[in-house]
């Protein structure tokens, strides 16, 4: 007889819980695709990338290019993004503050910036860093936008000869 009630028991929560696990299986999966990712599509790349000798922008300005605030590790990562190019700027920071943060290869001090530009021809990537420069940063209070003035210099060495690019940028971000 106690054998019984308790089949009884587990045959009813068996079908109610073939009804349940799905319902909430499908609730998680549509939460997870809600979530936002923080992008922003400009008018006009802001990123300007120039060869020192012939002036040669590899950004096209008046392309639309895609602005990316997200976090790696907890750690504030800004990717400015036309076709197949990029530009990466990796804080070492949760949170920016008003002044300088110095560029450079490397490194993970608190006032300090890694910033690299990357692009894909093909199959094949290339990765340049940036060797120095600094990047202030402004906060408007009125408009609740921080501006980013990023200005570097990419020493790019193959075999004997090296080459030099001027990187400028002028950055909004909420």
């Amino acid at each position: 007889m106690k054998y019984s009630y308790l089949f009884v028991f587990f045959t009813i929560n068996i079908s109610i819980m073939r009804f349940y696990l799905p319902a909430i299986f499908i609730f998680f999966c549509i939460s997870v695709n809600a979530q936002q990712e923080r992008d922003t599509t400009l008018s006009q790349c802001p990123v300007f990338i120039t060869d020192t000798v012939s002036s040669n922008n590899f950004f096209i300005e008046a392309r639309p290019a895609t602005l990316k605030v997200y976090r790696v590790k907890g750690k504030l990562t800004i990717k400015v993004e036309q076709r197949d190019q990029f530009f990466n700027l990796y804080f070492h920071e949760k949170r920016l503050h008003n002044g300088k943060y110095k560029i450079r290869k490397g490194t993970g001090g608190k006032n300090e910036v890694e910033a690299a530009y990357t692009f894909k021809s093909g199959d094949q990537s290339s990765y340049a860093a940036v060797s120095s420069g600094t990047v202030e940063t402004l906060y408007d209070k009125e408009k609740k936008v921080w501006q980013l003035t990023v200005n570097g210099l990419i020493i790019n060495q193959v075999e004997r000869s090296a080459t030099h690019y001027r990187v400028r940028a002028v950055l909004f971000i909420k």
